[in-house]
């Protein structure tokens, strides 16, 4: 095994460990959030099929294979746009035991620092209360290695919807740091960095689709995959720049690149390339200065960069 990828990429990590986690059981269906606070592990295939008789986009059941199957997606992903498919990018496991938080889904919606509790709570279960540091592929000592990646139950709350959002005490999934941890935490100075993702990022699952997109008897169009958004959070693990405005959300290369509104591309199914200019800044592909402009040839193995003044 391979523990210099970090080294050899420029990355922050070697390995993503996956945790499901899951809340108390709503016995009376909290309206302002999807789902009971349990995973998915089948549905309706009559009710399934009245909402979209097509492609259904991350079906159940949503267990430890699921997250594996969305974790070997993004490794693919990064496989590929770092022009490299054959090289080990980052190793991943997850956890077959599903934790369990005793609060309920909404309490930790409210937040940054309430989403840092969801993602504190769910290593401290793992590290101190599952069988995780009994797995042969974990190893304590690697724990700042690690990128800690918690898939909780439910449908996160991660995009905009045309009508008033009654479920708007899902949880926003997020790329965790030190700024939404609180510093007494045990592993505090130990566990830097992390994800928050929900089970699915697609509402076609749940009753909830029809109020979101009332008047619509077909859903097939307003199905979300999951890549795109874990991607671009695997982005930030990786210190790739943010390609938009942080300060007003507008576009920077848009759907041109990962890091900027082309995680949405394609449903969320087919994220946009990694833009050129982060993989020169990454040191992710060959660079060629192009110099003379007259006829020049292209190609997938050498990025050609075109030197511009300031005015």
């Amino acid at each position: 095994k391979d523990k210099n990828t970090s080294n050899k990429r420029n990355l922050q990590f070697h390995t993503i460990i996956g945790l499901m986690v899951d809340f108390s059981y709503e016995q009376v269906n909290d309206p302002n959030t999807t789902g009971r606070g349990q995973f998915l592990n089948e549905i309706d295939s009559e009710i399934i099929s009245s909402r979209c008789d097509g492609f259904i986009v991350d079906p159940p059941p949503h267990n430890a294979e699921y997250f594996r199957d969305q974790i070997q997606a993004v490794k693919n992903y990064y496989s590929f746009n770092v022009n490299d498919p054959d090289y080990n990018i980052f190793d991943f496991y997850v956890l077959d035991e599903v934790l369990h938080l005793n609060k309920p889904m909404r309490d930790y919606s409210v937040s940054d620092s309430t989403i840092g509790e969801l993602f504190s709570e769910s290593i401290d279960i793992a590290l101190n209360e599952s069988d995780l540091i009994n797995q042969e592929w974990f190893d304590e000592n690697e724990i700042d290695n690690y990128l800690f990646v918690v898939f909780h139950a439910g449908v996160g709350q991660d995009i905009s919807f045309p009508y008033i959002d009654p479920t708007n005490y899902d949880i926003p999934s997020a790329y965790i740091d030190s700024n939404m941890l609180s510093e007494s935490w045990d592993y505090y100075n130990t566990i830097k960095h992390g994800i928050v993702m929900p089970e699915t990022l697609n509402h076609i699952f749940y009753s909830i689709i029809e109020d979101l997109f009332y008047g619509t008897d077909n859903f097939c169009n307003y199905q979300l995959g999951m890549t795109g958004l874990f991607s671009l959070l695997v982005g930030y693990a990786m210190d790739l720049p943010v390609l938009y405005n942080t300060d007003n959300g507008e576009a920077g290369v848009g759907s041109f690149g990962l890091m900027d509104y082309g995680s949405n591309n394609g449903f969320g199914v087919i994220p946009a390339p990694i833009s050129p200019w982060t993989k020169i800044y990454k040191g992710w592909s060959d660079v060629e200065n192009i110099l003379d402009f007259g006829q020049i040839n292209l190609n997938t193995d050498v990025i050609k960069k075109i030197n511009i003044s300031s005015n």
